[in-house]
């Protein structure tokens, strides 16, 4: 250097300790510095000379103070401070990590450890110079790494904890050891109350068996899993479903150490899906037939159709799909009906009705259609619903009921209108059908001083019975009006026999039958004669005797035998007697209970109410056997003639 002698020319105490370690020191990877007493350098290795970036020459023979930054009296980690306060020989021995200047004046951290070693009288101190750039800066890049790994978490665990999702994590053997705080939001646990516990403890009985008998805990396949669809236990025991996603955690020598996943809440979505499927399960099974259409396209093309939709309109699914649902109609659909349907769809609305279709082989069906628009989220019409009905077979249910309450007016019209009032006599009946049209038959009519009284029940409730009930009226008025003219009067039995020797091919043709009960009454005589088919009996109340008397005469039912033969009786009334005559709808009317009224009930009745008027009686029996029966519907037309001597 500029005014110094060359170092190595002075006599130097460190050579021999030097000249011993040479080949080492100048090997060494760590910086070596060997210095005296008073601090100066007296070796200085080439490792030293790449971390400070002097060369030995340059600091040979100066102050070890070069190599330090200058004290910093605030702080008390710095060598120099501690050499300049304390001496050397105060930390021989003591490493310790403290700043370095290089040549350019940067400073840099390194770890000094100094150890002293003695030549003869002088005392000579060894430093070891490490350089902990790398290690600072990679420290530093760690704990930035560690301060974004856990900024990075947390905010994470902020975002999870927004959407929903609950971040966990488990050992080994599925207990809890981490739980974000969307635990107590999903299942109303707090994370506290959720570590150490399985997860099985949080699991509905089904889950929790599911996995407890065929996936244990402890065997659980140690693979990543995802969208697991689990079924928890809500704290307040509600059932909460989640999906939850998972992946297991090894250490390096491949052995499980926890599982780590996210469980998101998905019952409401759940919910949705099993309510939608129920709904899409309905439309497929449902009865009727169901077409969604576009309406974002002028023809309305079908989306989707129902199983229902083919089954009535006999086109194949794929026939359907695509096509608008006015390929059913043809030449038979009311025009008017068309215009409606566009209409209703141009303008977004409803449409209600009835119309003439087409199946795919060309019959006919009425379909009752229901066309409902489908909104979206700004008012427009995106789709059209049509749900149809086939309704031929209703519609022709409702003609025919029509036409038998036509029918049954008109064989109600065949019965007498109103009470007969006669002197010494007063008659009056009543019929109430069980269905629109039955075959009961009564009637009363008064000619040359008598009056005539019949009842009849024809079998079944059918339009044959009636039109058999009919006949029987037409023949029993022709053979009256015959006998008349033959000035002839046939008691009841002869007129039972010309009856059913009128009616008998008819009603073996037709399968039925009648019963009947013919009575004629002298009104001069007060005479009562009577013949009997198989009818019921008529009931006798007598003024002055309590209860009843049945009337009956031997006799099978018309329709049997082509000469069956009649029995024909008699008795002389009495002024307040009563009659009585019925079908065997009246006695065999059942309650709730499933008991019959009866001829005993009804012999009662009678006599408690036989001093009424005719009319007043049958109405008040209707309403006696109305109460009877409750809820109740009648089984069998009835039928009720009253007659009652003046």
């Amino acid at each position: 250097m500029p005014g110094r002698e060359p170092f190595a020319a002075q006599p130097d105490p460190a050579c021999d300790i030097v000249s011993n370690f040479r080949a080492i020191l100048d090997t060494i990877a760590d910086g070596v510095i060997v210095i005296d007493e008073a601090g100066t350098m007296h070796w200085f290795n080439p490792a030293a000379e790449r971390l400070f970036g002097y060369h030995r020459d340059e600091v040979m023979g100066r102050n070890v103070s070069l190599l330090m930054p200058e004290p910093d009296h605030s702080r008390h980690d710095g060598y120099l401070a501690d050499y300049l306060r304390t001496g050397i020989k105060k930390i021989i021995g003591v490493g310790r990590e403290v700043q370095g200047r290089r040549k350019d004046g940067s400073l840099f951290p390194m770890y000094l450890s100094i150890g002293e070693q003695r030549q003869g009288d002088q005392r000579l101190f060894v430093g070891i110079v490490h350089d902990l750039t790398r290690r600072k800066q990679a420290e530093a890049a760690q704990r930035r790494d560690h301060e974004a790994l856990r900024e990075s978490e947390a905010r994470f665990s902020q975002v999870a904890d927004m959407v929903g999702e609950w971040l966990w994590e488990q050992d080994a053997a599925g207990r809890y050891v981490y739980c974000s705080n969307a635990v107590e939001s999903i299942l109303g646990y707090r994370p506290g109350d959720v570590l150490g516990r399985s997860y099985l403890d949080l699991m509905t009985f089904e889950d929790r068996r599911h996995w407890s008998e065929g996936v244990p805990p402890q065997g659980r396949d140690a693979r990543p899993f995802q969208r697991l669809v689990n079924r928890y236990r809500h704290r307040d025991g509600h059932e909460v479903f989640t999906e939850s996603t998972g992946m297991p955690i090894f250490d390096e020598a491949g052995r499980l150490l926890r599982w780590r996943g996210v469980d998101l809440d998905i019952t409401a979505h759940k919910r949705f899906e099993d309510a939608l499927r129920l709904r899409e399960r309905a439309i497929e099974a449902a009865s009727v037939g169901i077409a969604i259409a576009d309406a974002r396209r002028d023809d309305y093309p079908n989306l989707y159709v129902n199983p229902a939709l083919v089954r009535i309109t006999g086109y194949a699914r794929e026939e359907l799909l695509g096509q608008g649902m006015a390929m059913l109609q043809g030449p038979g659909t009311d025009p008017e009906s068309r215009a409606a349907i566009r209409s209703a769809l141009r303008g977004g609305g409803v449409y209600e009705g009835v119309l003439l279709n087409y199946r795919k082989d060309g019959t006919p069906f009425w379909n009752e259609l229901l066309l409902s628009p489908v909104r979206d989220e700004a008012g427009a019409v995106t789709h059209y619903i049509g749900v149809q009905t086939d309704v031929t077979e209703r519609r022709r249910a409702e003609a025919e009921r029509q036409e038998l309450e036509i029918a049954k007016q008109i064989q109600l019209s065949l019965l007498p209108k109103a009470p007969l009032r006669l002197p010494g006599a007063e008659i009056a009946g009543m019929c109430v059908p069980a269905t629109h049209v039955g075959g009961d038959y009564f009637d009363y009519f008064s000619h040359d001083g008598r009056v005539d009284l019949v009842i009849a029940d024809v079998s079944g409730h059918s339009v044959g019975a009636a039109l058999i009930m009919t006949e029987l009226r037409s023949t029993l008025k022709a053979e009256l009006r015959r006998a008349h003219e033959d000035r002839a009067a046939p008691g009841p039995a002869a007129l039972l026999g010309a009856v059913n020797a009128a009616l008998f091919e008819d009603l073996q043709g037709a399968e039925l039958f009648i019963t009947l009960f013919y009575l004629r009454y002298e009104l001069a005589t007060r005479r009562l004669r009577f013949a009997n088919a198989g009818h019921n009996r008529v009931l006798l109340r007598r003024r002055a005797v309590a209860g009843c008397v049945e009337l009956d005469a031997d006799g099978l039912i018309l329709g049997v035998k082509r000469e069956p033969g009649f029995e024909e009786s008699g008795l002389v009334l009495e002024p307040g007697d009563c009659l009585l005559l019925y079908t065997d709808g009246v006695v065999e009317s059942r309650n709730e209970q499933g008991e019959f009224f009866g001829v005993g009930r009804l012999c009662r009745w009678i006599g408690a109410y036989g001093d009424m008027a005719p009319g007043q009686m049958v109405r008040s029996l209707l309403e006696e056997l109305r109460g009877f029966c409750g809820k109740a519907a009648f089984e069998d037309d009835i039928s009720m003639v009253a007659m009652r001597v003046m």
